[in-house]
């Protein structure tokens, strides 16, 4: 018996030590979709339309894609004009690290999401039979599209991807007729269309997903922070955009003096302290509101667990 109660109150103890820590859950990461160029031929009467044909699938891709959808918190296209508008950038052409960085600052963004059309075509084969030209056309469609994510932090491009579409259409024809602007448009647009669900079809199989994710962090790239305090309640910096819900939990950090390397004058870090933790009660678009245990500050890092 005596052995047997030596057990039972060991065995509350080793539960203890093997209990596993606190998960880290995956908060969603934001991301601006910029303007996609066109690197292809200029040649159609709607090449100009092409890019931003570009953006608007990719988009469009990225919502209906369930998983994606749970990973990424995409941001409005007007608030993304306006701010591009204020600070007189253009969202054509190259982005360059330094209008990463600051529309990832203005934004509260992690990842830009932008890339280019490498290549279009529009090819048409003929063949008449006969003096009235009776016959037949094919035209086949092609397109290449390359997507990127920029760190807006690093202004690095974390992943790169391209993806092909091809669409063919048939049809008879009677004397010189060709495909008008309508019907050059509406299968250049489907092969766009094909190419962009390409795109994000490949960047869910592939390991890119897992290395955008790892690099976002549990709080989808975002210095998630405590706003400012009232009481015992927090109101922190990451809201419903952000995939926080009611319910949430969030260990809180205090940081202390940021270490610097006296030789190569590198960041190195600073400690942290573990002060104490919150329940989201209440959740606004950008910002949410959690009840503290502990002590918080303004300023305090918060890394959400589940």
């Amino acid at each position: 018996m005596k052995k047997l109660s030596l057990a039972a109150l060991a065995l509350p103890c080793v539960l203890v030590l093997v209990a596993p820590t606190p998960l880290v859950a995956q908060a969603k990461i934001r991301i601006a979709i910029w303007t996609f160029e066109n690197n292809a031929e200029q040649h159609w009467s709607f090449s100009s339309d092409l890019g931003p044909a570009v953006r608007n699938h990719i988009e469009t891709s990225l919502s209906e894609n369930p998983t994606l959808s749970a990973k990424f918190s995409v941001i409005e296209r007007e608030k993304l004009d306006l701010v591009m508008k204020e600070q007189v950038l253009s969202g054509a052409g190259a982005l360059d690290p330094q209008s990463a960085a600051k529309m990832g600052k203005l934004l509260g963004v992690k990842y830009i999401l932008t890339g280019g059309i490498d290549k279009f075509s529009i090819n048409n084969t003929r063949a008449a039979i006969g003096r009235l030209g009776l016959g037949g056309n094919v035209a086949q469609a092609e397109t290449t599209i390359n997507m990127r994510f920029i760190d807006t932090t690093t202004g690095e491009r974390v992943v790169s991807l391209s993806a092909d579409g091809e669409v063919k259409k048939g049809g008879g024809f009677l004397g010189g007729t060709s495909l008008s602007r309508d019907a050059e448009w509406g299968i250049a647009s489907e092969t766009i269309q094909k190419a962009a669900k390409a795109i994000v079809e490949k960047l869910v199989a592939g390991t890119y997903l897992a290395r955008i994710t790892d690099a976002g962090g549990s709080t989808g790239g975002i210095d998630a922070r405590v706003i400012k305090i009232d009481g015992t309640r927090a109101y922190i910096n990451m809201g419903s955009t952000s995939g926080i819900k009611v319910g949430d939990k969030f260990a809180i950090f205090s940081v202390g003096e940021e270490l610097v390397d006296p030789v190569t004058g590198a960041k190195l870090g600073a400690e942290e302290t573990q002060t104490g933790r919150g329940v989201v009660t209440d959740v606004q678009q950008q910002f949410a509101i959690m009840t503290v245990t502990g002590s918080a500050k303004a300023k305090d890092v918060i890394r959400q667990e589940r």
